[in-house]
């Protein structure tokens, strides 16, 4: 049997179970979490934990996405199939452009391109991403505000040829993990407007969404005759209840940056797509990736071996392809990405481990629910060189095998004990 089918069939079941509204009390720290899903207990896609953020006390951290949870590709790529899937049955006659957020949805917003690219061979379809940070040899092409994230400032490059897919036929189509009230789609669905980008037909597609409807309604307006839908994994409604007295917790601090500020290259060859992909180009799979990485030197994994793939902040789209492709080949592998989100351990995050960041900025980062000796191989996956990965980081995992940017592979080993 096919593994990609029986992970499809389970989401999909997962999702025919939403006609049951189930109520659900979550008691936190700062306060209690009402929700009435769509789905049972036993059929979670998230789960909750607290957020060190003073603008919000909760975080829906997904057990599909591969950002605080490793995440088996196989289910991984399953849930993006069902997204196109619903996705494809709202696509007007036109092409279509789809958009991620960083940084949580870089991968999932590729993930939802590439499905649809590979489902419509002969129409035009374009992913862009917004960014935290702005390439070198690219333009600013307009930014937009999430008012609730711990990094609030998002920049949108100018795409590449073919990305942008736009008319009074065209689909948009937006993509996050989550949605609570819809402003951060309506941030973006306003930004491409003031640009004369037109559109028929808006779709949002999330893996949970807790807008009660709100997020359309939102968008709604925005693009001058188009109608706006929604495809998700799970929907549900939250009301929010503070502890009376509660002192929200502040962001953490910066931290002191252990390399000099790095700026990305629009045209490295292992990077976030921050100029875009465009369907008119030839795709790159995961077993292209892994071919080329053993070209330069990356060792055979063993067929009994359990690897752990790592992506960096929004450099998630291309180590997760690897990771799939070693699935195909038939090794145990999984998926995870370090993330500047500030979660406080407990019951969804059991383990944690926070280092400066890899760009030379100045704030922290994180890796959630890791533990190294799991590991036989450990694959880590960054734009920047060697020297973005800070020591702290390097002598948690024990031993690593590095990926940069420009596709050269280095083994990197902790100091700990070494003499």
């Amino acid at each position: 049997m096919n593994p990609l089918n029986d992970a499809a069939a389970s989401v999909t079941a997962s999702v025919a179970a939403g006609a049951v509204k189930t109520p659900r009390r979550h008691e936190l720290e700062a306060g209690v979490l009402s929700l009435v899903t769509s789905q049972s207990e036993a059929q979670d896609i998230f789960k909750i934990a607290e957020r060190i953020n003073p603008k919000r006390a909760f975080l829906f951290v997904s057990t599909l996405l591969g950002r605080h949870i490793p995440v088996d590709p196989v289910e991984h790529r399953a849930a993006l199939q069902t997204l196109a899937d619903g996705v494809q049955t709202h696509l007007l006659d036109g092409p279509v452009f789809v958009m991620g957020f960083a940084e949580t949805a870089v991968g999932i917003g590729a993930g939802v391109f590439d499905c649809l690219r590979m489902g419509n061979p002969a129409r035009n379809i374009g992913y862009l991403t917004t960014t935290r940070f702005p390439a070198r040899g690219a333009s600013e092409w307009f930014s937009i505000e999430e008012g609730h994230s711990h990094a609030v400032d998002h920049t949108i490059l100018e795409p590449g040829p073919g990305v942008v897919q736009q008319g009074a036929d065209a689909t948009l189509v937006l993509v996050d993990d989550e949605t609570t009230t819809g402003k951060t789609f309506s941030e973006l669905a306003a930004g491409l407007c003031a640009q004369s980008q037109q559109f028929g037909r808006v779709v949002l597609v999330t893996l949970t969404d807790w807008s009660d409807d709100q997020a359309q309604t939102a968008v709604e307006g925005i693009f001058k005759g188009a109608d706006v839908c929604s495809v998700t994994l799970q929907k549900g409604s939250w009301s929010w209840t503070p502890k009376e007295n509660w002192t929200p917790s502040a962001l953490p601090g910066g931290c002191k940056a252990h390399r000099s500020p790095w700026i990305p290259d629009a045209d490295q060859t292992f990077a976030a797509p921050r100029l875009g992909l465009a369907s008119s180009a030839a795709r790159q799979s995961g077993e292209d990736i892994l071919s080329d990485l053993q070209r330069s030197g990356l060792r055979s994994t063993g067929a009994g071996d359990k690897v752990l793939v790592v992506g960096a902040g929004e450099h998630v789209w291309q180590p997760m392809l690897a990771a799939e492709a070693l699935c195909e080949r038939g090794i145990h592998a999984r998926f995870i990405t370090t993330t500047r989100s500030p979660i406080l351990q407990g019951d969804t995050i059991r383990q944690k481990v926070s280092f400066p960041d890899h760009y030379g900025q100045g704030f922290w980062m994180y890796m959630h629910n890791v533990t190294p000796s799991d590991w036989d191989r450990i694959l880590f996956f960054t734009e920047t060189g060697v020297d973005g990965l800070p020591a702290e980081l390097i002598d948690w995992l024990g031993q690593v095998d590095v990926i940069d940017g420009s596709g050269a592979v280095t083994v990197l080993k902790s100091a700990v004990g070494a003499a």
